[in-house]
């Protein structure tokens, strides 16, 4: 990690990831952008592939779009179209706030939140809320007892009372009997 951040202080914040992270935003908010999510999504791969993303910002940028991976039902449930993006996303996050970048902390959290839901069927931290599709009634996701309040306070995750007054929590789960 020292090396990573010593060889990040001598580059300049890739532009194009900037501009990527900025799309991604304004889409977010309705407005019309120039490119897809898969487009920018394919960018920042391509990126991370030709080592281009070198200082905790490009980081912070690369995550911020690859974390908004699609979503699609499948026999009825949620599913993502690549999770693996989420828990790239967490790590890169991670590395950012390491690296300073204090709003990283949240987004970490909330990626590998993502990630677990999608493949496992619960969260750590409780920032990863589904809309139930028989009620349409927004829980979240099963939520993991073992991660503290403590561990979520470092990543800006409010304490799990406080995430169960505001949500339900949905059911987790059981194995299918066999």
């Amino acid at each position: 990690l020292l090396l990573l951040m010593l060889s990040a202080s001598a580059h300049a914040d890739h532009k194009e990831l900037q501009s990527l992270a900025d799309e991604d935003q304004a889409a977010r908010t309705g407005q019309d952008v120039a490119r897809s999510d898969d487009e920018r999504r394919h960018r920042v791969l391509a990126l991370l592939g030709s080592g281009a993303i070198k200082t905790p910002r490009d980081r912070f940028n690369a995550a911020l779009v690859l974390q908004h991976t699609g979503l699609t039902y499948c026999d009825g449930a949620l599913t993502s179209l690549s999770a693996e993006n989420y828990l790239l996303a967490h790590h890169l996050f991670r590395s950012a706030f390491a690296s300073g970048i204090k709003e990283a902390g949240y987004l970490s959290a909330a990626a590998i939140d993502r990630y677990l839901t999608m493949t496992e069927g619960y969260q750590r931290y409780g920032t990863n809320r589904l809309i139930d599709p028989e009620t349409g009634e927004e829980r979240l996701a099963p939520i993991d007892r073992d991660v503290t309040d403590a561990e979520r306070a470092t990543y800006g995750v409010p304490p799990l009372a406080e995430l169960l007054k505001r949500y339900p929590e949905a059911p987790r789960k059981t194995p299918d009997p066999k």
